[in-house]
C-alpha cells in the first residue's frame, strides 16, 4: 500500500509538471522531439516524491488503509495538507473508507483543464486531525462484548437502536450521537479497559468525585492552553453499550448541555453546544464530530442500515 500511495503521489506530480509544460512554448532547441524532456520530468517527479514528497502520499496511504479494513498509519510530520471540495465534476483518484480510526471523510480528486489535470480550486472543507493511537491501557472489543468493531458499518450496526432511543429522549441526531461515540472510541477500536475487559465507555466519560461506580485508568489526551498533553485518568466502566448510552443521557441532562437537547438533525449546532459547555478540551472538537457524521463511512453505515 505504501509503494502504491508513492507511486500515485509520483503519477500526479508528473501531471503536474506535464501541465506546467503545457503553458509554455517549449524548448526551442529540441524542436518537436520530446523524448529527452519526458524522460526528464519523469526523473524530476520521482526526485520530487522523494522523502516527505508533496505530503500527499500518508493521506493517500490511510486512505487505502481504511478502505481495506486496516489500521491507519499514522499521519506525516508536520499534518497533512487539506484536501478541497471540488465545485465541478471531478475524476477521483482514491475513494476514502472514512475517517479512522476516526473517519475523515475527503476524496483526493483531480479536475481536469483544458491542456490536463490540476488539483481542484474549491472552498476547502475542514480536516480534522487524525485520532492518537490506542494508548497502551485500552482495550478492543471482541467476540464476547455485546459490540461489534470489527468495521465502522458493524460499529454502527450494534450502537444504532440505542442510539436511536437516547437521540429521542434528547430531541437530538442519532447519527450525531454515533459520530461522537466513533470519534471518542475511534469506531469501537480504542475502548478503554482493565486486564482484559472491556470498559463500554463510548463516549469518553471521566469518573469524577461523584462517581461510585466502576471505573478504569487509562491515558488520554487533553489541551491545556491550547497545547495537545498526554494524560492518565480515570474512566467510567460499564457493563454494555445500553448502560453507556443511558448514563450519556443522564450526563446530557444537566442544565450544562442544556444548549445541546433539542437540536434535532443539526449535528454541528449539537458539537458545538457540547463544545462550548466544556464536554471536551479539544478545540476541534465539534468540527471533528460533523466531519464523521456528515462523512462517506457514516453513509454507507446508514445506507446498509436503510437509514442514509
Amino acid at each position: 500500500m505504501e509503494k502504491a500511495a508513492r507511486d500515485l503521489e509520483t503519477q500526479f506530480a508528473n501531471m503536474l509538471i506535464k501541465t506546467m509544460r503545457s503553458t509554455t512554448g517549449g524548448d526551442p532547441l529540441s524542436g518537436g522531439n520530446t523524448t529527452y524532456r519526458e524522460m526528464y520530468d519523469s526523473q524530476l517527479a520521482k526526485e520530487l516524491t522523494k522523502g516527505r514528497g508533496l505530503g500527499l502520499a500518508p493521506m493517500i496511504m490511510r486512505q487505502l488503509e481504511r478502505s481495506s479494513g486496516q489500521s491507519p498509519v499514522p499521519a506525516a510530520p508536520g499534518g497533512a495538507l487539506p484536501l478541497t471540495k471540488p465545485a465541478a465534476p471531478m475524476m477521483p483518484i482514491v475513494q476514502p473508507m472514512g475517517l479512522s480510526p476516526i473517519g475523515l471523510d475527503s476524496t483526493l480528486q483531480l479536475a481536469p483543464t483544458s491542456s490536463g489535470v490540476s488539483m481542484a480550486a474549491a472552498a476547502p472543507m475542514p480536516m480534522p486531525t487524525p485520532a492518537p493511537a490506542a494508548p497502551a491501557g485500552d482495550v478492543a472489543c471482541g467476540p464476547l462484548t455485546p459490540l461489534d468493531c470489527s468495521s465502522p458499518e458493524a460499529f454502527v450496526k450494534s450502537l444504532w437502536p440505542h442510539a436511536k432511543k437516547v437521540a429521542t429522549e434528547l430531541g437530538v441526531s442519532a447519527k450525531g450521537l454515533i459520530a461522537q461515540a466513533a470519534l471518542e472510541t475511534g469506531w469501537g477500536r480504542r475502548l478503554v479497559g482493565g486486564n482484559g475487559n472491556v470498559s463500554h465507555n463510548l463516549f469518553g466519560i471521566k469518573a469524577g468525585g461523584s462517581w461510585n461506580g466502576p471505573k478504569v485508568a487509562s491515558g488520554t489526551h487533553e489541551y491545556v492552553n491550547g497545547v495537545r498533553q498526554s494524560q492518565r485518568a480515570n474512566f467510567r466502566a460499564y457493563t454494555s453499550p445500553a448502560e453507556s448510552f443511558a448514563d450519556y443521557a443522564r450526563l446530557l441532562g444537566r442544565d450544562r448541555y442544556a444548549a445541546a437537547r433539542g437540536t434535532g438533525d443539526d449535528t454541528h449546532r449539537f458539537a458545538s453546544a457540547l463544545q462550548h459547555a466544556g464536554y471536551a478540551t479539544d478545540p476541534s472538537y465539534a468540527n471533528k464530530i460533523t466531519a464523521i457524521a456528515n462523512g462517506s463511512t457514516m453513509r454507507r453505515a446508514l445506507a446498509a442500515l436503510g437509514d442514509a
